[in-house]
């Protein structure tokens, strides 16, 4: 039996759905895209459009493997969370008791005056690493990014697309040794906290974080096209990245030549898998879900509950924030039958975006493959799905 409370989608908006995705790829805004909303476990509406590889003209569809960067965290926190149900931290464990680099962690001084980097007023914590308060961006501020050049830090190229060439051990000992722009919880931050979570999850594991990973998300969920690299039965299904120029679209990384096919040293937590659309709509529907997968309990439902609660109170900058996932509140619906609800969310740098309303038990995914972000199709495709849907 249905339930009255859930949202359904109506042949209007499907259609609005499908011409707005479609007006990107037919406009050359983007290559190849797609979207996927499930309800109640239900798969609601689905649209793809477009290639995947423009040359080739493969087509861009639910199986295609896409580069999820930032999208990896969320993934990264839960798997976090799994080990803290379990007893491996406390979520306000200073980072030192397990990496001891970080004794001597430091802060920026004030360039205007050539003051040296201070001692931070309290150590740095687990909780800052999942709310991104630690003061450690990917290093474009001029203040830092010396730092970050020297000790190898930085996103390389093209665009910054491949991480940098180390592991996460030595990564997070270089991090340590790098100032923060800010002290410990004083501002949101976004940059390589994720990234140092993903070490610690190596550390209170005791194994590589690609192996956690596919022990406590990726198995249990079946979640058979993620990984941290794309193995040679996925590279058929691999997508080429675009960029604009001159309103044209250009190959940025060929899903043939792509260094992602090979691996890299750095598994990063904040943004190292490439997945599917399908896949990831596995691990959006197990969130909206109370954190069960079939007859599973992968996370438990007040862990999640904590996960969803706003961890910025007293942070400045307004912004609502958990342990991984961005909180928003706005309208569902229009007229009278409109209410309130909250969305949890996070994107990708390859223009790759999320939504689950556990309320309404709704998952909205989007995906493309174009970089530097190109969040426009995104953003108006979730913003049409909220005011569309029937209560």
């Amino acid at each position: 039996m249905r339930d009255d409370n859930l949202p359904t989608i109506s042949l209007l908006l499907s259609a609005k759905l499908r011409s707005t995705l479609d007006s990107d790829v037919a406009s050359k805004r983007a290559a190849g895209a797609a979207q996927l909303v499930m309800i109640d476990g239900h798969l609601a509406y689905s649209h793809s459009a477009g290639y995947r590889d423009i040359g080739e003209k493969l087509p861009f569809d639910f199986d295609t493997v896409v580069r999820m960067y930032s999208m990896t965290k969320p993934i990264t926190s839960v798997v976090a969370m799994i080990l803290h149900e379990r007893g491996a931290f406390l979520l306000d464990d200073p980072i030192s008791k397990y990496i001891p680099e970080f004794a001597a962690a430091s802060v920026i001084g004030d360039p205007a005056s050539k003051q040296m980097p201070v001692k931070p007023k309290r150590p740095l914590t687990v909780r800052d690493c999942f709310r991104h308060t630690t003061g450690y961006s990917y290093g474009e501020d001029f203040r830092v990014r010396e730092f970050h050049i020297r000790e190898k830090l930085a996103y390389r190229p093209p665009f910054g697309m491949y991480p940098p060439d180390l592991t996460i051990e030595q990564a997070a000992a270089a991090m340590a040794r790098i100032p923060a722009l800010h002290h410990p919880g004083e501002r949101f931050t976004y940059g390589h906290s994720t990234d140092l979570l993903g070490r610690l999850i190596e550390i209170w594991a005791g194994k590589p974080l690609d192996r956690v990973f596919d022990e406590l998300i990726i198995k249990p969920l079946g979640m058979k096209d993620t990984a941290f690299q794309v193995p040679g039965r996925l590279k058929s299904r691999f997508a080429s990245t675009y960029f604009q120029k001159d309103g044209e679209l250009n190959v940025q990384d060929s899903y043939v030549a792509s260094d992602y096919n090979k691996g890299f040293k750095f598994l990063g937590g904040g943004s190292g898998l490439v997945s599917t659309i399908r896949d990831y709509a596995i691990f959006c529907n197990m969130l909206v879900n109370n954190g069960k997968h079939g007859r599973h309990q992968i996370i438990k439902p007040e862990t999640l509950q904590q996960m969803f609660t706003d961890q910025l109170a007293g942070v400045a900058g307004g912004f609502q924030f958990g342990l991984g996932f961005a909180i928003d509140n706005f309208k569902i619906g229009a007229g009278s039958s409109s209410r309130m609800a909250k969305s949890y969310a996070w994107s990708g740098y390859a223009s790759t975006t999320f939504q689950v309303i556990p309320e309404l038990k709704l998952v909205n995914i989007v995906v493309q493959q174009q970089v530097p972000t190109y969040d426009v199709l995104g953003n108006t495709l979730s913003a049409q799905l909220r005011e569309g849907l029937s209560l």
